[in-house]
């Protein structure tokens, strides 16, 4: 597909091995902030009934490039399910970062990152690590109980013979749960002191509220958390959505206009 402005087309980044798929969709301005989406766990560019499309498409009107990738052994990058760990997804996401800066019409000085689920902890890490280059922040229904999650699938999940659990369907490799194990996910990701928004639906059972608050807690006065109301983990009803994309536009259009 021609990259011009208002169009949507499939973009490949080499890290290390693998090649990672995405998609960019582009304003009409030429020249144009971005917001790179990361997704979640066992998620894909396109998110849970079509969250990250429909996102995308809404940042586009609003002025905004958006990029979606897949993470390796997600989706349509290469790599297998097995071999992903949450270590490795912040390393592709920092590659991500420098991939998008460097778009043809993206303002290198206006890139956020917003990310789902365990993409908000990927986003964290991310930032926490390029804190100069990231504009700011949306973390939408953070993991911080990723920990938690992973002791869960490999006490109830099927167990494989490489030491690994069936989670329907899919691998999920023992280096995950290890890697984990020892991790405080909210440890230093308070190096990035930019503005951040924290989006929690008050009704979710994967991610209950209390694990998005405790990422405000971290990062006090510079952060503002939004509670929707009966919304789910993957707001997965219209008006939620349509809450979750009117208060994330809000804020990214609020830290452009804030000198």
């Amino acid at each position: 597909m021609e990259n011009r402005p208002g169009r949507e087309f499939p973009v490949e980044l080499q890290v290390g091995r693998m090649t990672l798929r995405g998609m960019v969709h582009r304003p009409r301005a030429v020249r144009h902030p971005a917001v790179i989406l990361y997704h979640g766990f066992t998620g894909n560019r396109m998110e849970t009934k079509l969250l990250f499309v429909q996102f995308a498409r809404r940042l586009a009107a609003a002025g905004f490039g958006c990029v979606r990738f897949d993470f390796s052994g997600s989706g349509d990058s290469d790599g297998d399910f097995r071999e992903m760990t949450l270590g490795r997804e912040i390393e592709e996401g920092k590659a991500i970062l420098r991939f998008v800066r460097q778009i043809e019409g993206v303002d290198p000085g206006k890139v956020f990152l917003c990310g789902f689920s365990m993409g908000g902890v990927v986003a964290s890490h991310v930032a926490a690590s390029l804190p100069d280059v990231v504009r700011a922040l949306c973390l939408w229904a953070p993991a911080g109980n990723m920990r938690e999650i992973a002791e869960a699938c490999f006490r109830t999940g099927k167990p494989l013979p490489d030491g690994g659990v069936d989670l329907d369907g899919m691998a999920l490799g023992r280096p995950f749960y290890e890697e984990l194990k020892g991790w405080d996910l909210y440890e230093g990701v308070d190096a990035y002191s930019g503005p951040v928004l924290i989006v929690h639906g008050d009704r979710d059972e994967s991610v209950p509220p209390e694990w998005g608050r405790q990422y405000l807690q971290v990062y006090g006065a510079s952060a503002r958390f939004c509670a929707i109301r009966g919304a789910d983990h993957g707001f997965s009803r219209i008006r939620w959505r349509k809450e979750l994309f009117n208060e994330s536009i809000r804020f990214l259009k609020s830290v452009l206009e804030d000198r």
